[in-house]
């Protein structure tokens, strides 16, 4: 790799006043989100993992992964973000760190949001042309290659960017978390990255939930197929509920990405990944009987009224 640039210098004066304040809020929200979506994450997980019925439906298999994912996400990247807000002015980290860290950073928040791309694409295939699904060759080629293969690219893509870069990557800035590779400032590259990576699984998201919501509504009134609807409702609405979130979240990210292009200083914005719990009905039915069984038990005690974060349960932080 080239030689790199690091600059070590613990003055805090390298921290105005209000890059520590700003740092001391991040901290706080990270840290207020992060536990509950941790939780949230390990107990929709165990679930999903406990009954063999609902670990071997197929529309269940990639929330699993992206669980399992987002977890490995929020244990390494989001703590880090975490330790380094708190501890920024002696935080000095080596540039293999910091490369390392930036890896994680994007390519964890790329796979995730390509395997939901791929969901709400899927959800079209479980609920209206199943019959691809009907053997274990159309299975392997239709459910289990495709989420493979962007996987494989999203990591491959940005080790390539990271740590085989065209250009000489510097350290010199440490007043900022994370890593941002040199690549990513030549304007092919970061065009690509924010077009493939961003722009493309966004709007397919979009387009996807939106014709997933409409063909659902003209199966059941137009149609009159109330079996068939009732069977499919549970894996259309929760692709939808998540592809609001994902249009919340990510589509200011996509903007800034957009701006940056446009000459916007690249410090500028801040990427937020959430998982939603809540959109399993399974689950949303086990918390039900839990605070039931609770109840009748009369225990009397507080309620943490937190709130779910999982993606398809995919986001992001990123």
């Amino acid at each position: 790799m080239s030689d790199t640039n690091i600059t070590s210098n613990d003055d805090t004066s390298l921290f105005d006043i209000g890059t520590q304040q700003s740092y001391a809020i991040q901290f706080w929200i990270f840290l207020f989100l992060l536990i509950p979506s941790m939780i949230s994450g390990l107990f929709a997980l165990y679930h999903l993992l406990r009954e063999r019925a609902l670990r071997q439906a197929l529309h269940n298999h990639i929330i699993i992964i992206l669980l399992l994912i987002n977890l490995f996400y929020q244990m390494t990247d989001m703590c880090l973000f975490i330790y380094y807000f708190r501890s920024y002015q002696s935080f000095i980290p080596s540039p293999i760190f910091r490369l390392i860290w930036g890896y994680l950073d994007w390519a964890f928040f790329a796979v995730q949001l390509f395997l939901y791309t791929w969901v709400t694409i899927e959800r079209h295939i479980l609920i209206f042309h199943d019959h691809l699904l009907s053997t274990r060759k159309k299975r392997f080629f239709i459910h289990y290659l495709p989420p493979a293969i962007i996987t494989i690219y999203a990591l491959l893509y940005y080790a390539v960017v990271f740590f085989v870069p065209p250009c000489e990557n510097t350290f010199d800035n440490i007043i900022t978390p994370s890593f941002y590779p040199c690549g990513l400032s030549i304007t092919a590259l970061g065009t690509y990255e924010m077009v493939v990576d961003t722009i493309f699984p966004c709007f397919t998201i979009i387009t996807s939930s939106v014709a997933l919501l409409l063909r659902a509504v003209w199966q059941r009134y137009h149609l009159q197929r109330q079996i068939y609807w009732r069977q499919y409702q549970n894996m259309a609405l929760q692709v939808i509920i998540i592809s609001a979130i994902y249009l919340i979240l990510p589509f200011p990210y996509m903007i800034i990405n957009f701006l940056h292009l446009c000459g916007m200083p690249p410090d500028i914005g801040a990427e937020f990944l959430s998982l939603s719990v809540g959109a399993l009905s399974e689950l949303r039915g086990k918390v039900k009987n839990i605070i039931r069984f609770r109840r009748q038990r009369r225990i009397v005690g507080p309620l943490n009224n937190t709130r779910a974060q999982m993606v398809d349960n995919p986001a992001f932080h990123r």
